[in-house]
Order: C-alpha cells, then structure tokens, then sequence
C-alpha cells in the first residue's frame, strides 16, 4: 500500500506554494496525499514565523500533530519559516517526536526527509542562507480552488526593514525568469486555472536582480501577449517600486485586475524612518493620489503596523487621520511584535501591549465604517465576477470581482446556484453584515 501524506500549511499564499510544491514531488515519487491528518502516515507541517501569532500558531500546529503521531504511529516532518529560524530550538522541545526538520529553502528535499523518517533515520537541513526557487518544471500539486492559482515569480527579500526577518529566513531576492513564469502560466490555463496570482515578498521589485532591464511589466506585457489567461492580479507591491509604467499598463489591460495590494506599514515619517522604509508620508500620499487619478475603479488594499517602538499618540493620530483621508477598500494591520535578530527589537521606547491592542481597536472599527460606505456605494453597479463557490443547501453562491482578492477579502453572496468557476455579470443589490456584499447573476 503506498504511503498516505498529509500536509498542515500555515501562513501566507507564497507558504501556499512550497507546500504544493512538496505535494507535487511526492505524488510523482509514489506517495499517496491524504486531506485527512488522522489517517497520514506521514505528517507535514509547513510553518509560519513572521510575528509572534503566527510562531504561536505554528507551535500549537506542531504540538497537535505530536499527539495525532503518538496515536496514529505516524512521523512528524516540520519545515517553514519557523524550522528555519529556530530549528535547535525545535529539536530540543520535540525530542525525538520530530522525526525530519527541514529549512524555507529546502522543501525540495522532502521525498529524501520522508523516506528517511519511515526507516527510522534523523533527517536535518537547513540551508543558509536559502537559495532555492521552483521552477515550472517542478512537479505542483494545487490546492486552491481549481479555476485560479498562485504563482511565485520570485523568492526572498533585499529590502532592510528594521523590523522584518524575512531576508534572514528567505534570503537575498531572486527571480524566476519570464520564460518560466510563462510556461508555468500556460500550463494552469490548460488545466483550467482563470486566474494567476503573481506573489512575492516584494512583487514589484521583481527582476532587479536579473540585471537585464527584466521588470514586473515586462513580466505583465509578456503575460499578456503569450498567454490566454483571463485575469492577472498582482499582491504584495511596495510603494518604493511600484513605478508609473506599471501604473499606467493597469490602467489600459483589462486582464490586469484593477487591485493593488500596497503595504505601507505608517504614514508618520519618524516612524518610516525608523522602520527602514525609503518613502516619506508625502510620497506615499502623491502615489497613492497617482494612482486614483490614472485607474478611478482601483481597489487599494494595505498593511499598516501599529505600536512600533517610539509610536506616540500625535504619531497614530496621524495615521488615524490619513485612513480617513486616503479611505482605503482594505486594510490588513497587525500589532508590532519584536522579532530576535532585527533593529527594532533593540529599540528603546517600546510601546505597551495594551496600547497596540487599543490602537488596533481603533482602526479595526474606523475601517469598518469607511467599509460599510464604499460598500453601499456599489449598490446597482454592474460588475464582472468569479464563482468561487456554491451552497446548495442555502441555494446560494459566492462570487468575488476584481476587487477582492481570495481568503484576505470580502465576497459577492448571490442568491442560487451559479457555475462555479466561471465568469458572471453580477449586479449588486445591497450588503450583507458589515463584510460581504449581495448581488444577483444578470449575465
């Protein structure tokens, strides 16, 4: 009988990724993937470690799968972020319940760690720092929803926030060629994939390191020219290089979804200088204008950091009146945490816990009003959608348009049962709650 597999993956889309791709390696070298973690033979646990909830997350993930493994017989493989930076640390709490531990960058060893768990031997490494990037050669089993996908275009990170350990976890920032990102493209469109994800930690900083005028929107031309591909959405953009030619090609390619995705962290420039981040409050204000201007039907999504050290009241007073201001489709904002290894963690002026939690409060709820706005503002508007899903218990199924991005944001509910995976004109009738809107299937 072939070897059941289950993998738990943690954290973000470009995580997503490794662990499809580990599925990928052991399909094709024989081993049986299983959804069910009580009827693995083999548990992997893929691991986040970006912030304080997330190293917690994986170390309950961790401690679950143990208690599965002694009562199954299974073996446990951790890798990840969290393998990568605390490894030893891992070991020494695990003992010998961990039987193979490997780093972010060396996923790609994992047929070599399982075949080494199942005969009883230690498997170790951890590469540093991390160089590997898959290609579209690499076997990848998907796990998202079949009609889109996501799609790595590179790996790591050159950027020097003061607060960020991803560079030391992910390595210094390499890109995939056009060539590959392409043929890795086509093949999803055969495989009935409508949508492409383009991620990165820094998707606009792509092709820097290529040295050969390759950028994002060469990337996006060629995309646009060479596949049939029906959407492209862009995620993770940084207002340092997202530059007007990208503007612009967003603005004329109906394909590019009118999204951005732009993590700014603050707006005060005493905190954005401390944070490492190259742009000035006014920079990010006149880009972000730019933007409107050039695409008016943009979605803007952001990132925002609060209780960064030395965060004074006048500081999130600021902040608080540019979310006002800017009112932004979304926003993601998470309280500072101290990451060992990393500037800030040495800063003085440390802003207290309940402070953070306070101020996460408050944009939390201001958010939700200028939300519930621009939602009712689309009321009556005509908008074309994907289907994502269907309930036919509840006759009802679940849309998103170019405005929302998968598991990060709202969705369109519709009353019946729509095609899933497919295209629909959708009109918008109303809000559901204060997070979903409602709309009905006109064409």
């Amino acid at each position: 009988m072939a070897i059941k597999v289950g993998i738990i993956s943690l954290g973000c889309p470009k995580n997503l990724v490794d662990s499809e791709v580990m599925l990928g390696l052991l399909k094709e070298n024989g081993f049986e993937i299983t959804s069910n973690e009580n009827d693995a033979d083999i548990l992997i646990i893929n691991t986040c470690a970006f912030i304080e909830d997330a190293r917690k997350e994986s170390l309950d993930a961790i401690s679950e799968s143990v208690k599965i493994s002694k009562r199954q017989k299974s073996k446990i493989i951790v890798t990840g972020c969290l393998s990568q930076r605390y490894s030893k640390l891992l070991e020494k709490q695990f003992r010998s319940n961990i039987h193979a531990i490997l780093g972010a960058g060396d996923f790609y060893d994992i047929v070599q760690a399982c075949k080494s768990a199942l005969n009883g031997e230690k498997f170790r490494k951890i590469s540093e720092p991390s160089t590997y990037i898959y290609d579209h050669k690499t076997p990848r089993l998907t796990s998202t929803p079949s009609h889109f996908a996501y799609v790595k275009i590179a790996e790591g990170c050159d950027n020097c926030c003061s607060y960020c350990v991803i560079p030391q976890i992910r390595g210094q920032y390499r890109s995939r060629s056009i060539e590959s990102i392409l043929a890795e493209i086509n093949g999803l469109f055969k495989s009935g994939v409508k949508e492409a994800i383009l991620i990165a930690q820094d998707t606009t900083y792509y092709g820097k390191d290529l040295n050969d005028n390759t950028d994002l929107v060469s990337l996006l031309k060629s995309l646009i020219s060479y596949s049939e591909i029906p959407w492209i959405r862009v995620l993770y953009a940084h207002p340092e290089h997202i530059t007007d030619d990208f503007i612009e090609l967003m603005a004329k390619e109906e394909r590019i979804c009118s999204y951005i995705d732009l993590p700014i962290q603050h707006i005060s420039d005493d905190i954005l200088k401390k944070m490492g981040r190259g742009s000035t409050g006014k920079e990010i204000r006149k880009l972000l204008n730019k933007i409107r201007d050039k695409i008016p039907d943009v979605t803007l999504r952001t990132s925002l950091m609060v209780g960064f050290p030395s965060e004074t009241d006048e500081h999130f007073s600021e902040l608080i009146e540019f979310i006002k201001d800017i009112k932004f489709d979304h926003i993601g904002v998470f309280a500072y945490s101290p990451e060992e290894g990393t500037v800030a963690e040495t800063m003085t002026d440390q802003v207290p816990e309940s402070i953070k939690q306070d101020r996460l409060t408050q944009i939390a709820e201001l958010h939700a009003s200028i939300s519930d706005e621009k939602r009712r503002s689309l009321i009556g508007r005509k908008l074309k959608a994907i289907i994502d899903d269907t309930d036919k218990s509840r006759n009802q199924s679940y849309a998103r348009t170019q405005g929302q991005a998968p598991e990060i944001d709202d969705i369109v509910i519709i009353d019946g049962i729509a095609k899933k995976g497919e295209f629909a004109t959708v009109e918008i009738i109303g809000t559901s709650n204060i997070y979903d809107l409602v709309g009905k299937v006109v064409g």
